[in-house]
Formats: C-alpha cells, sequence, structure tokens
C-alpha cells in the first residue's frame, strides 16, 4: 500500500518542469535591466501552473510597452545570425521550441526558427551556458522596437512563453548589441546531466529519464546532435506561419510523455533533434491550425 500511495504520488508531481528565456532577458524578469517593479517569479512556470491563469500571450507583459520597463534589451540588425539561451531547475530532458517575431505589438507572432526535439539539450543541463540556440533573423522583418518570443513544449502537455523587446536595425550583421546592463550568451559550460527531480516556490516535478537516456549519455556526445537543419527556399517575414500555440486549454494537445513535438507549420528554417524520442503533430488538426 505504502509504495503504491508513493508511486501515485510521484505521478502527480511528474507534471513540470522549470526553465525561461535568459537571453534576451524578458519582460519581468530578473536580469531584465529595465525592470523596476519586483521581477516575476513564475516565468519559468508553465501557462496556468498551480491554480494561475496567465494572460496569453506573453505572460500579459505586453501592458509594458511604451513604458520604460518594456524597453529594448537588445539589437540585432535584420538578416543577421543571432542566439537565444533559456536556463532554469529543470530541462525537462527536451522538448520542442520555437522562436518568434511580433511587429504588430502582439497580435500575431511569426516564427523565426522550429527546434523539433532536444530543445532544451537534454544532456547540456539547466544553465545558460549549455542551453545556447541560433537562429537567423528575417532579412526582411521591420525595423526598430519588436517582440522576440520563445515558446516551449516539454512532453508533458505544458507551454512556456516568454517574451522580450528587441530593436531590429537595417542591414545585416554578425553580432547582437545588447542594451546597456544586459546580459548577452554566456560561454558554454562543460555539460551536466540534469537532475531528476526539480521543485521550486511550492510546484515540484519529477523528470526521470529513460532507460534508453541513460545509455545514450554513455556512447553519445554529452548534449545530443541535432541531427537535420532544414531550410527551405527564403520566404518573406510576412508570409510565415504563427507559433504553435497548445495545452492552454484551446483544444488542441500535444503528445504526452511519449513523444516531442512535430510542429505542423514550423516555418523554412527547421532543426530536428537527436531521435532520442519521436516527433509527434499535436491533436486534433482543425485545433491546431493545420486542418
Amino acid at each position: 500500500m505504502m509504495k503504491a500511495t508513493l508511486l501515485l504520488l510521484t505521478q502527480i508531481t511528474a507534471v513540470l518542469a522549470h526553465m525561461q528565456l535568459t537571453y534576451p532577458p524578458p519582460f519581468a524578469a530578473e536580469n531584465n535591466p529595465h525592470r523596476t517593479d519586483p521581477a516575476d517569479e513564475h516565468l519559468d512556470y508553465p501557462y496556468n501552473c498551480c491554480g494561475r491563469q496567465d494572460i496569453f500571450p506573453c505572460r500579459g507583459y505586453l501592458k509594458l510597452l511604451g513604458t520604460p520597463q518594456g524597453a529594448s534589451v537588445a539589437s540585432w540588425p535584420a538578416g543577421s545570425q543571432q542566439n537565444f539561451n533559456m536556463s532554469g531547475i529543470g530541462n525537462h530532458y527536451g522538448g520542442s521550441c520555437q522562436v518568434s517575431f511580433s511587429v504588430d505589438q502582439g497580435k500575431t507572432f511569426l516564427v523565426a526558427k522550429s527546434y523539433e526535439g532536444n530543445c532544451p539539450h537534454r544532456n547540456q543541463g539547466n544553465d545558460a551556458g549549455g542551453q545556447n540556440f541560433d537562429f537567423t533573423v528575417p532579412a526582411d522583418i521591420n525595423t526598430g522596437d519588436v517582440i522576440f518570443a520563445w515558446t516551449w513544449f516539454n512532453r508533458e502537455q505544458e507551454f512556456y512563453m516568454n517574451c522580450a523587446a528587441v530593436t531590429i536595425t537595417p542591414g545585416t550583421g554578425a553580432g547582437a548589441e545588447p542594451a546597456a546592463g544586459a546580459s548577452p550568451s554566456p560561454v558554454k559550460q562543460a555539460p551536466t546531466v540534469p537532475s531528476s527531480t526539480y521543485s521550486s516556490n511550492g510546484c515540484a516535478c519529477t523528470c526521470t529519464q529513460p532507460p534508453a537516456a541513460r545509455a545514450l549519455l554513455q556512447h553519445k556526445r554529452a548534449g545530443g546532435v541535432n541531427v537535420h537543419h532544414r531550410r527551405a527556399d527564403p520566404v518573406p517575414f510576412s508570409k510565415r506561419p504563427g507559433i504553435l500555440v497548445a495545452d492552454i486549454g484551446n483544444g488542441c494537445l500535444t503528445a504526452r510523455t511519449t513523444a516531442e513535438v512535430k510542429y505542423p507549420n514550423p516555418g523554412p528554417d527547421v532543426v530536428q533533434g537527436d531521435g532520442e524520442y519521436p516527433l509527434s503533430l499535436p491533436l486534433p488538426p482543425d485545433k491546431c491550425g493545420y486542418a
């Protein structure tokens, strides 16, 4: 009886991981140089966790646009290669991510790049130094202040979204130009194997790596290898698809535990992961935007 109870408690708590966008610093984050209000301690929580009701998009922080706390945290030339990273206390052994831009103050978010599997890097720990991902700023995106968004599905039917204000400058260039006080992506650190149990502010999760994952650490380079990178012919930014929104009560659900998300509308720039998990489309199609 005791064993059965412990097993049930483990299953109940195995629903939460905690990661958030670190660079560029999102609205209301501890490391946002323009923040004057208290930092939001729930930025690394999934949407609607722990009795909360989070506003979509950007957890309601579009209200900061046009205020000092909503000022830009980085300047990126159109067409340049940039990077983002994330950090937290539980990478949930991967998942799938998208990064996107909004040029209409958050009405729409159009995809810059999709990472189908191994996002976050499953074997690179939870620190930002091991969780760097690159992407290309669309060459024809509007210049000026825009919104950058990171979204993540973690194989537990949970949706994460953090947003940051950035400035797009004309032309192409090689490097980001952080705003004063912002922290660019750190130097990559040595990989660490993620812990199997995490807790944060009263929420906890147990994210047990499957046997295949433990074996993977012994014969595959730590961090996994994102093995397929598909870049189609250039697509105008205005013609790119919107981000996938699921697992927030809108009728669209991702696979639970058995697969990482395959995006039905991934855009022209797609990275597929290391093959540790199969990729699965969200369902049903008519609720997920690809009927």
